[in-house]
C-alpha cells in the first residue's frame, strides 16, 4: 500500500466520526408539583446562549426540550424558576453529572413546594437536588 493510501483512510474515518453532530440526544423535563393552583415561571437557557424564552408552567402540565451534544463540546442548562413569593436559578442539565443518571437520556425534574427532585433511573424513584 503506497503511503499515500495509508493516511487516506484513517483521514476519511477521522472525519465522518467528527463532522457527525450527534452523541447523545437529550431532553429535559420541568414538571410543575407545586400543588393548588400554584403556576411555575421558568427562563431557561443553555451555556452556549440558547434562550428557551419564558414559560407559565400550569399546575401538573410540564415544559420540556431537546438537544444534543457534539462532539467535543459540554451541554449544561439553567432556569431561574419562581412561584409564588420564591424564586431561584437550578442547573437543570450538566452533561457530566446527568448523563448517566437521566434514565434513557430522558431528565425529569418534579417542582415540588421545598424543593426540586430528579428521577433517578438507578433506583427507580425521585431524589431531592436542590432546595429553594
Amino acid at each position: 500500500m503506497s503511503p499515500l493510501k495509508s493516511y487516506v483512510l484513517p483521514l476519511i474515518v477521522a472525519l465522518a466520526i467528527f463532522s457527525y453532530p450527534i452523541v447523545n440526544g437529550f431532553q429535559v423535563f420541568l414538571v410543575n408539583n407545586l400543588g393548588g393552583n400554584a403556576n411555575l415561571a421558568a427562563h431557561c437557557f443553555s451555556s452556549s446562549n440558547e434562550d428557551l424564552g419564558n414559560r407559565v408552567i400550569l399546575p401538573g402540565d410540564d415544559f420540556h426540550w431537546e438537544f444534543s451534544i457534539n462532539i467535543g463540546t459540554t451541554a449544561e442548562y439553567e432556569c431561574d424558576m419562581g412561584y409564588e413569593n420564591k424564586q431561584k436559578r437550578f442547573q437543570v442539565f450538566e452533561e457530566r453529572r446527568d448523563a448517566l443518571r437521566c434514565g434513557d437520556q430522558k431528565c425529569f425534574w418534579r417542582v415540588d413546594r421545598d424543593a426540586l427532585y430528579l428521577y433517578i433511573k438507578e433506583i427507580d424513584d425521585y431524589q431531592k437536588q436542590f432546595s429553594w
